[in-house]
């Protein structure tokens, strides 16, 4: 770790030749941590790629004095679940769906086409990356926990939560199954 340190205050110094040790040194943690949540290599190495990129435009920002393995840790999670966010927002939709959509004379609200923007809109952030984690990508609240260095009653507290406040907002839009 304190070779991490060192390497960024070098780098912070404006060595910039140390970035690509910084790299060396740093790249199977963060590609785990991504992994982890993508479960997609290719999109792994994007939330990678964003990451370092983050961590070099804001290296100014970054307190050494500070846990800097968990300022990485947040840094990269936090990109891999934007990027699992964009991959469960954008939905494919076939011509014909979209021609009977437009075709139907009574355009209600299609609410089951974008459930998770809906979820987002209610949730807090970190109701919705939990709720994400289990429902849509299936960890067991234990990994989510691990995960989100929390605990494991705290992850299963905010995902109780989470569904009290959807359940009642299903009701308030006087949704109906």
């Amino acid at each position: 770790m304190d070779k991490i340190v060192d390497l960024l205050q070098k780098i912070k110094e404006g060595n910039i030749a140390m970035f690509d040790e910084f790299y060396q040194k740093t790249y199977r943690l963060f590609y785990t941590i991504a992994f982890g949540v993508l479960r997609r290599k290719d999109l792994t190495e994007e939330a990678i790629q964003e990451a370092y990129l983050a961590i070099y435009r804001n290296l100014d920002k970054i307190n050494l004095e500070n846990n800097v393995l968990s300022y990485m840790y947040t840094v990269i999670k936090n990109k891999a679940i934007n990027i699992l966010n964009k991959q469960y927002s954008a939905v494919d939709i076939e011509d014909e769906q979209v021609e009977l959509m437009l075709g139907d004379g009574n355009l209600k609200k299609h609410q089951d086409c974008d459930i998770l923007n809906d979820c987002r809109q209610v949730l807090s952030e970190q109701e919705y990356e939990i709720l994400v984690l289990s429902l849509v990508k299936g960890y067991k609240r234990r990994e989510i926990a691990e995960m989100l260095d929390s605990n494991i009653n705290t992850i299963t507290w905010r995902y109780q939560h989470a569904l009290k406040k959807l359940q009642k907002s299903l009701k308030e839009d006087n949704y109906e199954h």
